[in-house]
């Protein structure tokens, strides 16, 4: 029987430095290390090119041992998409050119071109086969469970499955769930058992593909794998198990093995992403139903989950981003800039675009370090054109409601004409200096997994090694009782009403509130002095309307807000506020805080609140002070917005950003006129 093994390594556009060093010393080079020691193991390895990046700067021999290895016949480079996009999402140009530049960085660390493709989470769809024509990709790595859903019979499963899509014909090897479970979970005896009763089911070939972090970066596993010597263990057992039993490079497999097919694969990924996909209702739905056939081996084949994309409707955030990245492709196409594509790539990378077991989506480091890419990318782009500023309105994220992109020489900013002229982003474009995000926060939303958060911290498991599809604990005490689900989209210079008396308790206890959506509704723009000026006038409640003014000045980076409000005879008192929500990446730093008025300053990662005019926000660490004025002196309440999530290591509170209101109260039948001026300016 032949057995291939293919570890696939990545690390995240805009991962924490030390992150990726750690899991270079507990993973990556241990790995290497123990495969040079094997010679009778053949493997494939995939690195995207974030990481491939990363290592080549710091560690310049793990390449050279790897192209070693590649020239011995050893190992076999798998390409992708340079910069770890989904690949079905993306504009078929950028995903063909991030290919095709991935397989040029493969042939010249190995010495020929690859055939094999990692594909990035295994989220298939039907088109991949035009997707990757004329890229020179031979083969795809799926998971068996594709090919089962295709109707592919489980003895064939090991075998090369042909595929096509418009006549492009393309090969799928089908990774084994049994295997990606038991290693390197199950015990190594154990294992080698599994991989006999195939041999005695008469199955050729067993494709093994999964992450490489399972191998040092994932809970306990450094321990297992390498101080306890888990996976010496195992390459030796595979060795001494030579005369049935021998590994084969998986381009070898597909050249030499039958194919059968041709087989259609309907759009999937692996089953945890399919359920991650859906609403945490439907989630829990699925989560019954699976349970009440849990004895059939066929349970995966007829309890079908989610779609990858409505990732992209459950959180509106992902959909922002993804839908700007596409808007964009045409102004960087246009300007011809090298750098303003690859930025352009570096803004697809997946992370940041749903949410699992790992953070994703949730990490605010990830969040901004796409969204700067986006930023760098649409601004290299002006320069190159020679445009000044840009603006564009319209449907851009195809929720059906307008939206009006404003970028410039110092700001780029996104108005929401569906939720009341509000902002989701505002960036700083400093001269000289890398873009600032301030706008990407993440609204807080119920997730299937908070109902299994406890309010004590608790341990790992006897020798600390679980699969991350296990049982998981609360990094801290108390965290059950820290979930908060926001009442509306946290976004900035967005109105929103509260009951008077009583707003105050329901505003810091993520309880009430009215704020505005206005589906369909097309704001008036107009040029007033150097600025673009947009407005829009709504009810915001029942017996309440706005009218609502938001102008962005082209020569400074500063926006001005005007809203009035105006309540019917008899209409109770209430109190009107707009909104500010900054994302300033953590709540603990000394260097990221907020100062209301003469007030001392505070982390924002804590409830403040006064009366002022002025109140300044600063962050040091990247640089940049937010100035907001008021024409007259309104209550300031400041609250930090963290989130309860999911993780790799358990249950952990992250913080999403910072909201900052400023209000005041209305008397029954009463009006109220807010002005705010935001100005943004380098930190010297």
């Amino acid at each position: 029987m032949k057995l291939s093994l293919c570890l696939h390594n990545h690390q995240p556009v805009g991962n924490f430095d030390e992150v990726v060093e750690k899991a270079y010393a507990d993973c990556y080079e241990p790995v290497l290390e123990c495969f040079e020691r094997h010679p009778g193991i053949r493997l494939a390895m995939h690195h995207s090119g974030c990481l491939l990046d990363w290592i080549e700067a710091r560690h310049p021999d793990y390449l050279r041992r790897i192209s070693a290895l590649c020239a011995e016949g050893r190992l076999e480079l798998l390409s992708g998409g340079y910069y770890e996009p989904v690949i079905p999402v993306f504009r078929r140009a950028d995903i063909q050119s991030q290919v095709v530049s991935m397989n040029d960085r493969l042939e010249a660390l190995a010495g020929s071109r690859p055939c094999g493709l990692w594909l990035t989470e295994r989220v298939w769809e039907p088109s991949v086969p035009s997707i990757l024509a004329g890229t020179g990709i031979e083969y795809v790595v799926v998971d068996d469970l594709h090919l089962r859903l295709a109707g592919v019979d489980p003895g064939s499963a090991g075998l090369p499955v042909l595929t096509e899509d418009s006549g492009h014909g393309i090969a799928l090897l089908g990774s084994s769930r049994e295997m990606r479970y038991a290693i390197p979970f199950a015990e190594v005896k154990d294992v080698l058992s599994i991989l006999a009763g195939m041999d005695r089911d008469g199955i050729r070939h067993v494709f093994y593909g999964d992450d490489g972090e399972k191998f040092g970066v994932w809970p306990g596993t450094r321990l297992r794998c390498h101080e306890r010597g888990w996976l010496d263990a195992f390459l030796s057992a595979l060795e001494d198990a030579s005369g049935w039993l021998s590994t084969v490079l998986p381009r070898e497999a597909v050249e030499s093995l039958p194919a059968v097919g041709p087989f259609y694969v309907p759009a999937s990924s692996y089953p945890e992403m399919g359920e991650w996909a859906l609403s945490p209702e439907r989630q829990e739905s699925a989560a019954a139903v699976r349970r009440a056939v849990t004895e059939s081996p066929d349970a995966d084949l007829f309890v079908r989950t989610g779609f990858w994309r409505n990732f992209l409707t459950r959180y509106a955030e992902a959909n922002d981003l993804h839908k700007r990245v596409l808007h964009a492709e045409k102004a960087v196409r246009d300007s011809g800039s090298r750098e303003a594509l690859r930025h352009l790539w570096r803004s697809q990378c997946n992370c940041s675009y749903w949410h699992g077991v790992f953070g994703g989506i949730y990490l605010p480091h990830l969040r901004d370090a796409v969204w700067v890419e986006l930023a760098e990318a649409e601004r290299t782009a002006r320069e190159c054109l020679g445009s000044g500023h840009s603006l564009h309105r319209g449907d851009i994220d195809c929720d059906g409601s307008e939206e009006i992109v404003i970028g410039t020489d110092d700001i780029s900013i996104e108005m929401r004409a569906g939720e009341g002229l509000s902002v989701s982003e505002l960036t700083f474009l400093p001269r000289g200096g890398r873009a600032v995000t301030l706008g990407n926060v993440l609204t807080r939303r119920r997730e299937a997994y908070h109902s299994l958060v406890g309010e004590s911290a608790g341990g790992t498991g006897s020798d600390g090694t679980e699969s991350i599809h296990g049982d998981m604990e609360a990094l801290e005490d108390g965290l059950a009782s820290s979930i908060a689900v926001d009442p509306y989209r946290r976004l900035s210079f967005r109105e929103v009403l509260l009951p008077e008396p009583g707003g105050r308790d329901a505003w810091f206890g993520c309880r009430g509130g009215m704020a505005a959506v206005t589906p369909g509704a097309s704001p008036e723009l107009s040029t007033v002095g150097d600025g673009v000026s947009a407005r829009l006038s709504y009810p915001i409640a029942p017996g309440f309307s706005v009218d609502k003014r938001l102008s962005v000045s082209l020569g400074s980076p500063a926006v001005f807000y005007e809203s009035t409000l105006a309540s019917d005879p008899g209409s109770p008192g209430c109190r009107i506020g707009c909104e500010l929500c900054l994302n300033l990446l953590t709540g603990s730093e000394d260097d990221r805080v907020v100062c209301i008025g003469a007030a001392a300053p505070v982390r924002t990662g804590v409830c403040a609140e006064g009366r002022a005019r002025r109140v300044v926000v600063e962050d040091v660490w990247r640089r940049v002070r937010v100035l907001i004025e008021s024409e007259s002196e309104l209550d300031v309440w400041q609250m930090p917005l963290d989130s309860v999530n999911r993780s790799e290591r358990g249950f952990e509170r992250v913080h999403q950003g910072v909201a900052i209101l400023f209000s005041s109260v209305v008397p029954p039948g009463g009006r109220a006129v807010t002005a705010l001026r935001l100005r943004m300016e380098a930190i010297v």
